[in-house]
C-alpha cells in the first residue's frame, strides 16, 4: 500500500507521485534531488516525462497501459502501481497546461494535493475529478515494484 506524500508546492505533484510509487528509500527529497539530473523540457519547450527514464534508471519496470486497466491494479497485490495524469482544460492559459499526477495502488487513488485523503476509491475519484473538469490521459504508467535493493 502506498503511503501518501503531500505536495509542498503547486507544481510538485509529479515528485510526490513518483516517490509514492517507488516507495522507500525514495523519499520526496531524494526524488526531488534526483530529478535535477533529467531534462524537463525539449529544446523547443515541450514538456518531457523525465520520470520514465528515472524509473528505468532505478531498475523499475514500466509500461503504458490503457486507462481502463487501472481497475486491475486491485488484483496486483501491490506489485504493480500506477501514475495517472490528467489535465484541467478550463485552467489552461494560452499554451500553458494545468495538469496533475496521482498515484494508484490496489486500494485506490492517492492524491498528493493538499488536504486530500490517504486513499479514494478509483471510481469515486475519477467521477469527482471529471465533475471538476479533469480530462484523464488515455493511458497510465504501470510501475512494477520489483527492483534491486538500494
Amino acid at each position: 500500500m502506498i503511503t501518501r506524500i503531500s505536495q509542498r508546492t503547486q507544481d510538485d505533484c509529479v515528485i510526490c507521485a513518483v516517490a509514492m510509487v517507488m516507495g522507500p528509500p525514495y523519499s520526496y527529497e531524494r526524488v526531488l534531488a534526483d530529478s535535477d539530473r533529467y531534462a524537463k523540457t525539449t529544446g523547443n519547450g515541450k514538456f518531457v516525462s523525465w520520470w520514465e527514464t528515472y524509473l528505468r534508471d532505478e531498475g523499475f519496470q514500466i509500461a503504458y497501459r490503457p486507462f481502463l486497466d487501472l481497475s486491475r491494479l486491485s488484483n496486483s497485490g501491490g506489485n504493480v502501481l500506477g501514475l495517472l495524469g490528467m489535465e484541467f482544460t478550463h485552467l489552461r492559459k494560452g499554451h500553458v497546461r494545468k495538469g496533475h499526477v496521482v498515484a494508484v495502488d490496489e486500494f485506490g487513488v492517492v492524491d498528493p494535493a493538499e488536504n486530500a485523503p490517504a486513499h479514494v476509491a478509483l471510481q469515486d475519484y475519477v467521477l469527482a475529478r471529471i465533475r471538476d473538469g479533469a480530462v484523464f490521459e488515455v493511458e497510465f504508467l504501470a510501475v512494477t515494484r520489483s527492483r534491486p535493493s538500494t
